[in-house]
């Protein structure tokens, strides 16, 4: 794992203490774009060094290499001058040059190759902030079609549960049934098994006994079917 890898893994970390501080999703989610983008841009800065480095390990195998180039050069003038000596001292100076710059070549290169590394790994962070950005509203927007759906479900759990109002209802249509069974059973005991009430008959034996004509016409049918008054 690089060491632009772990620092991702550190801030994915610390997202996720994020997430869990708020509840409203765009909060969270600008949050953790933030933190990305802060990593990112302590990321550019340790690369900058890194980048400094090498350029300045280059610069200083290019001035070996120009060293070892001069003194070679001097060696051939000596030599031309005849002085053999001064040409000798030329071409150590010029080894010492030649061993400095091929002890600094695998260092630069080394450098170069972990700049391009450093360089593509941040091209990625970046890349995928850029994505975060991009799909932001569409994850906000899940969230909350999400949260919709659990309180309509908390809602309808709720209402499941709580059954008091059914039970009231339930109550309140018995009583009325019953309070109508009653009024028809009041009805039916007030009136007599003759489909009458008591009253009434005892009204109607007043009117019958108190009418003389009506006694008469009721004895002379009797005796014309000889039929009697019963005694």
């Amino acid at each position: 794992m690089s060491i632009l890898s772990r620092i991702f893994k550190i801030g994915q970390a610390s997202a996720n203490k994020v997430v869990e501080k708020f509840e409203k999703p765009e909060l969270m989610l600008e949050q953790a774009i933030a933190d990305k983008e802060k990593q990112i841009r302590e990321v550019k800065q340790s690369v900058q060094q890194v980048i400094a480095t090498e350029r300045q390990t280059k610069a200083q195998l290019e001035k070996e290499k120009a060293e070892k180039f001069q003194w070679e050069q001097k060696a051939e003038a000596a030599i031309r001058s005849g002085r053999e000596d001064l040409a000798v001292k030329a071409l150590e100076r010029a080894s010492e040059h030649e061993a400095r710059a091929a002890a600094l070549e695998p260092s630069w290169q080394g450098q170069q190759s972990s700049v391009a590394e450093l360089k593509k790994e941040v091209i990625a962070m970046e890349a995928e902030v850029a994505e975060y950005r991009r799909n932001k509203d569409f994850i906000i927007a899940q969230s909350k079609a999400a949260q919709v759906k659990k309180d309509i479900y908390e809602a309808k759990a709720r209402m499941t549960n709580n059954r008091s109002p059914d039970d009231l209802m339930a109550r309140m249509k018995a009583k009325a049934e019953r309070q109508g069974y009653e009024a028809e059973a009041a009805k039916e005991m007030s009136i007599s098994p003759g489909g009458t009430s008591l009253e009434d008959e005892f009204k109607s034996l007043s009117s019958g006994a108190g009418n003389p004509s009506v006694q008469a016409k009721l004895d002379a049918l009797k005796a014309k079917l000889g039929t009697s008054t019963p005694g």
